[in-house]
């Protein structure tokens, strides 16, 4: 799956120079959080087109590293003097390079908002002429969320979570509240104990907070339930804690361009 962040077009002061439009694509979609330690692949596409001697597509490194760290790259040009990733197209052609970027601390940049500039020949062939600063849509940086932890237990028996499984490398537990039918205990390595008062049987709920190594703190709420869930199959249903990063597969971006409508360009 790809999603637009911005896109724009090169032309020559002469027609017969041709077209190279450029767009840059995300893994993940436009105004949707990212948390410090994911990773954002995008890709930048180029197209030479209506008889152009060729195009590039450039995406500029300043936008990138206030909001993280660049990993890997594929099939892309890195200038370090102009501080630029390139991708080339020759006459007809569509190209595409991909470059990965570890999302930082959203203390350094509240979002990720790529730059893009499009370059054609001038009409001598021998010089480059950019585009303006192209940008677009921005994917905002957030602190790390945790989704909660799921705790089922029988009446006057203790349950036991793990509030450090969803959380990044480096965190710890500091703190529980206490809930209403029980008692919540925190141990050092991020086990959470709750002992249900007696006699209880029924739902309860309580708070954890931990701290990662980035200087954050996130909190997330225990749900609990204490007795047998035979009898109501999906009152208390079972929900995924951790995401498994999965590579972001893009052959949709291979052969013909599938250029943004008109309205949505950036010139």
């Amino acid at each position: 799956m790809n999603h637009l962040l911005c896109s724009g077009r090169a032309t020559g002061p002469d027609p017969s120079q041709g077209v190279v439009r450029a767009a840059l694509f995300s893994s993940v979609e436009p105004d949707r959080p990212v948390v410090p330690g994911d990773i954002v692949e995008l890709a930048l596409c180029v197209a030479a087109e209506q008889g152009a001697p060729r195009g590039c597509a450039y995406l500029l490194e300043s936008s990138l590293v206030d909001a993280g760290e660049v990993v890997s790259l594929e099939a892309l040009e890195y200038f370090p003097r102009q501080r630029w990733f390139r991708v080339r197209a020759d006459p007809g052609e569509t190209r595409t390079g991909v470059l990965s970027v570890r999302i930082g601390s959203p203390g350094r940049a509240p979002r990720l908002r790529p730059q893009i500039m499009v370059g054609i020949p001038d009409a001598t062939q021998r010089k480059m002429v950019r585009t303006a600063r192209l940008t677009g849509h921005a994917v905002p940086v957030g602190p790390h969320r945790l989704t909660g932890l799921r705790i089922v237990t029988s009446p006057g028996v203790r349950g036991e979570g793990n509030a450090l499984v969803e959380a990044p490398e480096g965190s710890f537990a500091i703190s529980v509240t206490q809930p209403l039918h029980g008692s919540a205990q925190l141990s050092r390595d991020g086990w959470v104990a709750y002992d249900p008062a007696p006699g209880f049987v029924g739902y309860d709920r309580f708070e954890y907070t931990i701290g990662t190594s980035d200087s954050t703190k996130a909190t997330a709420t225990a749900h609990v339930f204490v007795g047998d869930l035979t009898a109501a199959p999906g009152a208390f249903p079972q929900t995924a804690v951790t995401t498994a990063f999965t590579p972001w597969q893009w052959p949709e971006l291979t052969g013909t361009m599938p250029w943004p409508q008109e309205s949505s360009r950036n010139r």
